[in-house]
């Protein structure tokens, strides 16, 4: 992938959605009265109001577009969630699995991933925290890939593969025993904390207003440098304090505005890097920190983002094959 990631937009096809409120391919059914309604939905509807929790059965898909659900929002295991122009009143959870893929949507509540295929969340806000883990599969790649979007509170991974470009996370970032946290054009509000990350992690472009830690990763660490990971020009902003320790890879730190410290010790090999602007005080392995080696970004390394994209493409391009006329409500 030539050039910086940030370059790159995505091209969304419109959904083909038909919108019969009153056609039956969805089945509907009453609980006590002390619970709400729970609405099952197979195939495809547009701009319609779903009273109560709405629900994707285990294998099934779900295709909307201007849907409003009033309720919870839970996707069974195996099963597709594809919406455009959505607004769900409270939380979206994702089952073994599981796809949600959400086009200019807003969720009231928290998007909650567990043993998930993934998610994709391309523009919408998220008002609540987005939340990854796998519990009972903790071998499985699950992913959450946000480009354009707002989340208001709290990033969490205990699993899989994050990545963020071009969007806005209000709260903190916390990235623990995944397989990387790659962020590229991201504003991140709070603290970032990234730890044993396989496949290490990347921040290019971006602002953090908390303070940073990067410790005991053992993939590559491009921290506002330019490779060894991926192409990127943009100087990053850290407004906090930077402390990067006991990692055991390649470490490449440059091309950063750092308003705290920037610290760190027992990285194996050194950290290398260049071009650093530090308010506060230097110290650890930083203090005489050598030049970064002339090594290019990898194309394999770069294509992280495309890889997942290519990934929800897939999986959405099915959803939508399995509801062609298969009206929802």
């Amino acid at each position: 992938m030539s050039g910086s990631r940030r370059v790159r937009r995505r091209s969304i096809a419109a959904f083909s959605v038909v919108a019969a409120a009153s056609s039956l391919g969805l089945v509907a059914f009453a609980a006590p009265a002390s619970a709400g309604l729970t609405t099952h939905c197979v195939g495809d509807a547009g701009a319609v109001t779903v009273p109560g929790d709405l629900l994707v059965p285990a294998g099934k898909s779900c295709v909307l577009d201007g849907t409003k659900v009033t309720g919870e929002v839970t996707v069974e295991p195996g099963a597709n969630l594809v919406v455009t122009g959505g607004d769900f009143a409270k939380s979206v959870r994702v089952a073994d699995d599981g796809f949600f893929d959400a086009l200019g949507t807003t969720v009231r509540g928290n998007v909650v991933l567990a043993d998930a295929y993934g998610t994709f969340l391309a523009g919408g806000l998220v008002h609540g925290s987005v939340q990854v883990t796998a519990p009972a599969h903790p071998e499985r790649v699950t992913y959450a890939f946000a480009s354009g979007a707002h989340v208001k509170g709290d990033v969490t991974a205990t699993a899989g593969e994050i990545f963020a470009e071009n969007s806005l996370l209000d709260k903190k970032v916390t990235g623990t025993g995944v397989s990387y946290v790659d962020l590229d054009g991201v504003v991140v509000g709070g603290d970032l904390a990234v730890s044993g990350a396989a496949l290490g992690s990347v921040f290019c472009g971006g602002e953090v207003y908390g303070d940073a830690v990067y410790t005991t990763n053992s993939g590559k660490l491009q921290i506002g440098a330019d490779g060894p990971v991926t192409v990127c020009a943009e100087a990053s902003y850290w407004g906090g304090d930077l402390t990067i320790s006991g990692n055991t890879a390649e470490v490449r730190v440059g091309n950063n505005i750092v308003r705290g410290d920037l610290a760190g010790t027992d990285n194996a090999p050194a950290p290398t890097g260049e071009g650093n602007r530090v308010r506060g005080t230097v110290s650890g392995q930083f203090t005489q920190l050598a030049a970064s080696p002339q090594t290019a970004a990898t194309a394999k390394s770069a294509d992280r983002g495309a890889a997942l994209e290519a990934k929800s493409d897939q999986r959405r391009a099915a959803a939508r094959a399995a509801v062609i006329g298969t009206n929802a409500f």
